[in-house]
């Protein structure tokens, strides 16, 4: 039997749909999987066939809309954010629901997002469902809570 105490402590570390979730990108270092692969592999069509070889590419200057700051970046992540989620089909019903969500993560330069401010961006999916796929045990392209 669980204790009290113990019982409080998990129900505290359980994530809400106000929860703020992000991609880590330390589990993808520790998972053995390529984060430049599976990023490449979220370009459009017309991005993925820039980048045939994701391995060699430049950074390049990105300039922060809000402040105005200029930073290096890594031209797949540039590509993503300035053509790829232009495209009105780029987050689309037809994408699994990870996919969906880690596209959105990669298109707004990682910011932190709760399963109830996902679902404003797809609105085809409940807070809820977010929240079950992105809050349970098994983690899904490195999303987890902030």
């Amino acid at each position: 039997m669980v204790s009290n105490t113990l019982a409080q402590r998990l129900n505290r570390f359980r994530p809400t749909v106000n929860t703020k979730f992000h991609i880590d990108y330390d589990w993808w270092d520790k998972s053995g999987q390529s984060f430049r692969l599976y990023l490449r592999d979220q370009l459009c069509d017309e991005c993925r066939a820039r980048f045939a070889d994701y391995h060699n590419t430049e950074d390049v200057d990105w300039v922060d809309p809000e402040t105005g700051e200029v930073h290096r970046t890594d031209a797949l992540r540039e590509c993503l954010r300035t053509r790829c989620a232009n495209d009105p089909d780029y987050i689309s019903e037809k994408l699994p629901l990870t996919s969906a969500c880690f596209r959105i993560f990669l298109a707004n330069n990682n910011t932190s997002l709760s399963p109830d401010e996902l679902h404003q961006l797809l609105p085809w999916r409940s807070a809820d469902e977010i929240l079950r796929t992105l809050g349970g045990q098994r983690v899904y392209l490195g999303i987890r809570p902030a």
